[in-house]
């Protein structure tokens, strides 16, 4: 469930890749793990020098592999509190991560502490081969997920390929499952007001799942929220808005959260020829597209797929969290994607949570 939380200083996060979208190779630098921004106060007025805030960096084993982009066969996530035991932790070791990492700083801030609402979002894609293909791993994968929405201490939730996802977490609310079983979830406390869902076209089954809400902490100008679980294609989406449209209405122009594997590195949403999030969404930019790291796919680990995006102005990024491949040591895996979990805060609407 969302917390408020008191803002006392301004975050920056940014990890670079010397390399493009399908090119990244050893020396392409990602950060798996779990990546902690402190929070520290701002400057007072007789002390305006910059403090640096560290970047604390949980290492994890480097097991990357270095090959071309994988491709993708098309086809043919509701939080249950459930603490993951020593078994299914032990399943975290497939992890892939390089071994350095860029450091974010915080700059200096001169604005007053203001109120601000945490948002957390977690989305996987298991790929279909596992969750809708295999009906053994199909029950193991929604385990994972259902262990992994309880660790992360998720508020919004995707799941992609992955059947059964949008009525497996008790006391959610859900879409529909949609294109190659696309749903998206809200936790218990967010009223839902509208649903719908369908085709990103195009390159093949490629699905969209929206929903209008209502978060139990008010957000700033933002009387309801667009959020979003999203899987294009490997080609520029086509087709899609229209559906957000119909279900968000004004909201997406600037109260809207999407997660997803976007089949694109972040510089991929924000513009270039692919330029997602406007083909998609419209309305403002993305205020941050994270993280821009490799999640994608087992067995060969080389593409920037999954990010969590938000419109929201203001929104800052607390921290992200990069799980391992979670079913490699029980299945024969093809395509998985690694678990992504996103915190970040954004302005509260003060006269509404006074």
């Amino acid at each position: 469930m969302a917390r408020t939380w008191i803002t006392l200083s301004m975050l920056s996060m940014q990890f670079h890749c010397p390399e493009s979208q399908m090119a990244c190779q050893g020396d392409c630098h990602d950060v798996q793990g779990m990546v902690q921004l402190k929070l520290h106060p701002a400057p007072s007025a007789t002390n305006t020098a910059a403090t640096n805030a560290p970047t604390s960096l949980k290492p994890t084993e480097s097991s990357i592999t270095p090959v071309r982009g994988p491709q993708e066969t098309d086809k043919p996530h509701n939080f249950l509190n459930i603490t993951p035991t020593n078994e299914t932790r032990a399943r975290r070791k497939n992890t892939s991560t390089s071994p350095e990492a860029d450091t974010a700083t915080a700059p200096p801030t001169e604005a007053a502490t203001a109120l601000q609402v945490s948002i957390t979002t977690f989305h996987w894609e298991p790929h279909w081969q596992c969750a809708e293909a295999d009906s053994a791993c199909t029950v193991a994968a929604l385990t994972r997920f259902k262990e992994l929405v309880a660790e992360s201490g998720a508020d919004i939730v995707g799941a992609l390929e992955l059947k059964g996802a949008s009525t497996s977490l008790s006391g959610w609310s859900s879409s529909h499952e949609y294109e190659d079983d696309v749903s998206v979830m809200v936790a218990p406390g967010w009223e839902v007001l509208k649903e719908g869902g369908g085709n990103i076209c195009c390159d093949g089954q490629r699905g969209l799942a929206v929903l209008l809400v209502k978060p139990p902490n008010p957000v700033s100008n933002c009387e309801t929220l667009c959020v979003m679980a999203v899987h294009p294609g490997h080609q520029p989406i086509e087709s899609g808005q229209s559906i957000v449209e119909s279900v968000c209405g004004d909201s997406r122009v600037s109260c809207a959260i999407a997660v997803g594997d976007w089949n694109v590195d972040a510089a991929g949403v924000r513009g270039g020829s692919f330029d997602s999030w406007h083909r998609l969404v419209g309305g403002n930019p993305p205020s941050f597209v994270v993280p821009d790291s490799e999640t994608c796919c087992y067995p060969s680990t080389c593409c920037k797929f999954d990010h969590a995006v938000t419109n929201i102005v203001e929104a800052a990024v607390v921290k992200f969290q990069v799980w391992g491949y979670q079913l490699t040591d029980e299945f024969s895996m093809q395509e998985e994607h690694m678990p992504v979990s996103v915190r970040f805060t954004v302005p509260a609407d003060a006269a509404l949570t006074s």
